[in-house]
């Protein structure tokens, strides 16, 4: 059964499904929906939790925990975190064991990205729909990204001008993460009531150095940026995960303006000015050879982030980020 993003939390509330998915491109979205999800299963007793990784390959701990017995089993939550939806055999197999007969001490949840149409029409995902919970969200699209920018602001207590909030809009451009860690930010040190020029203070000088800087910066091949902004970013609290994060996704987009119609593709992914025109510059000078081999590289730093490999993921996060700015046709 799928539901609605806005009754999420209501479905939740009345009862814990036996097996859950959480999809979306966008990681706040589904962080926020796992939150929810947690949430519900420590008032339902299912307060244990075990993380599993798709690229771990962890199917027979799949059948292992469906098939346990429950005689003085303790209630727990199994998260699968999946990177991608194109499955392995032995991963169908696996899911639909579960699906068939869930476990009854243990609870499933699936994150992972957006299907698009044609996995939402695989044998695999019709079986997950027709017996588990399925949340597929969807961003804010231009035109509602006012609208979701000044829900957030409400939801955290804070009262702003249309001034303050069009200025939140453009410095944020569509960028989830970023919005929510600046009203978090303002409701920090701003008090209720916030206008221009209290965004400007906390926000505009600071703005340069945030995650996502780093990604802009590479895109625009700003080269000798790169350390400088590491260095804040390694100073500060950043967390190495959310900086992979923002390249990853700027590597897949960068692959698709290769390849896609481009109005078309900034419109469905609410690429606003000037980061559109970035990553349309970018895609003309980096060859879709160096891209693909960029995304390799992310998948051994999320080991590294992971710790299933021991070298610190900075220097690699680095040289990633400097091999997208200095890459030239």
């Amino acid at each position: 059964m799928r539901v609605k993003g806005d009754t999420w939390s209501a479905h939740l509330q009345r009862s814990l499904p036996a097996v859950a998915a959480i999809f979306s491109d966008e990681i706040l979205l589904r962080e926020e929906a796992l939150a929810d999800y947690l949430k519900a299963a420590d008032t339902q007793g299912f307060s244990a939790r075990e993380r599993l990784y798709q690229q771990d390959e962890p199917w027979e701990r799949l059948r292992d925990e469906r098939d346990a017995l429950t005689l003085f089993a303790e209630k727990r939550c199994l998260i699968l975190q999946m990177d991608q939806l194109k499955l392995s055999r032995a991963a169908t197999n696996a899911l639909a064991h579960w699906l068939a007969a869930p476990a009854e001490m243990a609870r499933l949840c699936l994150v992972g990205p957006r299907p698009d149409a044609g996995q939402q029409k695989s044998a695999w995902f019709r079986d997950l729909e027709k017996h588990a919970t399925v949340l597929i969200l969807y961003p804010p699209n231009a035109q509602e990204w006012p609208q979701w920018v000044g829900l957030r602001l409400q939801q955290a207590g804070l009262e702003a001008d249309d001034s303050a909030r069009h200025l939140l809009c453009e410095l944020t451009a569509g960028n989830l993460v970023a919005c929510q860690q600046a009203i978090l930010r303002l409701r920090e040190f701003a008090g209720a009531r916030i206008d221009t020029a209290t965004i400007r203070e906390l926000l505009a000088d600071d703005s340069r150095f945030t995650v996502f800087e780093l990604a802009d910066a590479a895109l625009r091949g700003e080269v000798e940026r790169i350390d400088h902004i590491l260095g804040r970013l390694r100073g500060g609290d950043a967390e190495p995960v959310l900086l992979l994060w923002a390249l990853h996704r700027d590597l897949r987009l960068l692959l698709r303006l290769q390849s896609e119609d481009v109005t078309t593709l900034c419109r469905e992914e609410r690429l606003f000015p000037p980061r559109s025109q970035w990553l349309r510059r970018a895609a003309a000078r980096i060859p879709a050879r160096t891209l693909w081999e960029a995304l390799a590289s992310c998948a051994a730093i999320d080991a590294r982030i992971k710790g299933q490999d021991p070298s610190p993921p900075w220097p690699a996060l680095g040289t990633l980020a400097l091999r997208i700015a200095a890459a030239r046709p």
